[in-house]
């Protein structure tokens, strides 16, 4: 098993656990009035449900890649004597079990949701907010040891959380602005944009502070690192990408939200809508390239190079 293979499985199981974590988020605060009829495919059994599985299927998938790393066997029934052994005794191992048993609950909240639509969906979000938040203890973290550990883990879990909530927010209002052809639903749609300015400045402001603890926790020499080494220059690029999102971001907010608006009081807001559909569209691209950087990041060190 390669490297690159590893990568693609963490890219996927980063990108699989925040739309899982992020869409049932937006459900709760981003979905109102007229909009949450299309807005079911997040709500959806067969969507939350396939989310879940390949939530699941990544995750022994990448403990597998890990025990066949660690101890060199390609026999299926050795690996998962390795993987049993994993669970109780590494972090990486730990954080698995609990990403496991945290989706196995996800799928009861799902089974349960016909019945018990708000417990359920409170238990969604928070089985899904634990296995992500479990990627963070399998990551750069465990390299501290008491207090700064418990930092840096919270930190990581914080990053996380954030950058979720943006993802499936920038994947809802994709789907919304493809489906949304009235004026009623346009008018809807500029008015879930706007309330989602105020989140997305609270998010934005969590993903900058907690991205630069995590920085400092992880280089020793924080300049050599950006400027010396295979990491440093990766995280270069994601910087550079998280700030172009902010361009767009702004750009939707001050720009594109209100020529939307504009155009609907004159009674013409196709124009309008395909701009801010673009933009949109644009910025989930970027925090999928972002996502890919962040899985292969979490295989390298920050400390080499100059």
């Amino acid at each position: 098993m390669s490297i690159q293979l590893l990568n693609i499985i963490r890219f996927f199981l980063y990108f699989d656990l925040m739309l899982l974590f992020g869409l049932l988020l937006f459900e709760i605060y981003g979905v109102q009035g007229i909009i949450k009829k299309s807005a079911a495919l997040f709500s959806a059994r067969s969507f939350i449900f396939a989310l879940i599985v390949v939530g699941a299927g990544l995750s022994l998938a990448h403990m597998m890649f890990v025990a066949h790393a660690m101890s060199g066997e390609s026999d299926p029934r050795e690996l998962l004597i390795h993987i049993k052994d994993m669970a109780g005794e590494t972090a990486v191992g730990m954080s698995c079990a609990i990403r496991l048993a945290a989706l196995v609950i996800a799928f009861i909240g799902l089974a349960i949701s016909s019945k018990y639509q708000a417990f359920s969906r409170y238990l969604l979000i928070f089985s899904g907010g634990t296995a992500l938040a479990t990627l963070a203890w399998g990551g750069h973290a465990v390299m501290n040891d008491g207090t700064h550990f418990y930092i840096h883990l919270t930190s990581d879990i914080v990053h996380l959380f954030a950058a979720g909530a943006w993802v499936g927010a920038l994947a809802a209002f994709s789907f919304l602005l493809c489906t949304q052809n009235s004026v009623s639903d346009a008018w809807e749609l500029t008015g879930a944009l706007t309330a989602f300015s105020r989140v997305g400045t609270c998010i934005v402001l969590s993903i900058v502070v907690t991205g630069a603890v995590n920085f400092l926790f992880i280089s020793e020499k924080p300049l050599n690192t950006l400027l010396g080494s295979e990491y440093g220059s990766l995280l270069l690029i994601k910087i550079m990408l998280f700030f172009l999102m902010m361009i767009l971001a702004s750009a939707n907010r001050f720009r594109f939200v209100p020529g939307v608006e504009n155009a609907l009081h004159h009674g013409s807001y196709q124009t309008a809508i395909k701009l801010i559909r673009r933009s949109i569209f644009m910025e989930f691209i970027l925090s999928i390239l972002i996502i890919a950087i962040v899985a292969w990041l979490g295989t390298l060190s920050a400390n080499t190079g100059m």
